[in-house]
């Protein structure tokens, strides 16, 4: 992990001298970022990032289009798990590639509180043992699904293990399980790595870094998790009105704590992105697979996928 500076008395690191450098010599901003993932790192000289996120984009967008429009029943709609999953992964390709060029910004004007972690590190950290053996993460990680998996039955939704073993349906086909639960995890493995990120680059690094340099620590920890919450309950209008209230009262306050507690990670790590991507990214997938093993002839990867972020 690596951590930011916290105070202006903290020596320069290599880092943000390498973001001087590469901003002066910059063809447009960050903001460009937003246009499309990589075109950022495009202005910012960085050609090997820019490639893999515009191609990653560019790729998972086809496929959510392609699906859509050209299914073997017709039209298929971007609701569609085929769709709508590459879609969401579109999505936190978005924020991650704005995040990571406007970092860069921040590390060139030598500003507190900005994550200093590359991309190809963010991407491993969920994997890394020297992020996994962190306190934080692997205490945090079994408890934080132990949670979810408790709330989760207490807003309605049991795990039905009725057709646990059976062969899973993917994306509205039932396929063999030999190869059908490795898929369901490869699919997880990427979907959760681009929701980890994208989610944590927005919420941890930019909006509680943003808020601790305007105002204190302790409010950008607090703001940022109260957004995070505030944010997930826009699903609402997606879900069927039996199940609103129950994700209003009882899902979203479990969702912003935690969130709360992947920005005490961020804090308590120097604000390294390293520990709640990690963290982030467990849970999800572990949360989600719980369930998948319980019950794989319905999930997310087969069933009408209604909730975008």
């Amino acid at each position: 992990m690596v951590p930011a500076r916290v105070s202006d008395g903290e020596p320069v690191s290599a880092r943000e001298r390498e973001a001087e450098r590469r901003i002066q010599k910059a063809r447009c901003g960050a903001a460009n970022g937003l246009i499309f993932p990589g075109v950022g790192q495009a202005c910012q000289g960085r050609a090997g990032e820019s490639a893999v996120l515009g191609g990653l984009a560019t790729a998972e967008l086809a496929t959510a289009v392609g699906v859509a429009v050209h299914e073997d029943r017709g039209w298929a709609g971007f609701e569609h798990p085929a769709a709508a999953i590459p879609l969401v992964a579109v999505q936190d390709l978005w924020l991650i590639g704005y995040a990571d060029a406007y970092y860069e910004e921040q590390r060139a004007r030598r500003m507190r509180y900005v994550p200093q972690e590359k991309l190809s590190e963010l991407v491993v950290a969920p994997f890394n043992p020297r992020v996994l053996s962190s306190t934080d993460v692997w205490v945090g990680i079994p408890l934080m699904v132990a949670a979810g998996v408790g709330v989760s039955v207490l807003a309605g939704e049991p795990m039905d293990t009725k057709h646990a073993g059976d062969d899973p349906n993917l994306f509205g086909r039932t396929v063999d399980r030999a190869w059908g639960y490795p898929a369901a995890g490869a699919v997880g493995v990427a979907v959760f790595t681009h929701v980890a990120m994208g989610e944590e680059m927005t919420f941890r690094g930019l909006i509680q870094s943003s808020m601790a340099r305007e105002m204190d620590e302790t409010s950008g920890w607090a703001g940022a998790s109260l957004a995070f919450g505030a944010l997930h309950a826009t699903n609402v209008p997606s879900m069927p009105r039996n199940e609103r209230e129950r994700y209003l009262f009882i899902g979203v306050p479990f969702i912003t704590m935690v969130g709360s507690y992947m920005g005490l990670s961020y804090r308590w790590n120097r604000y390294s992105l390293s520990a709640p991507i990690a963290i982030h990214f467990w849970y999800d997938l572990l949360l989600s697979a719980a369930y998948f093993a319980a019950d794989p002839t319905s999930s997310p990867l087969s069933a009408r996928v209604v909730v975008p972020f």
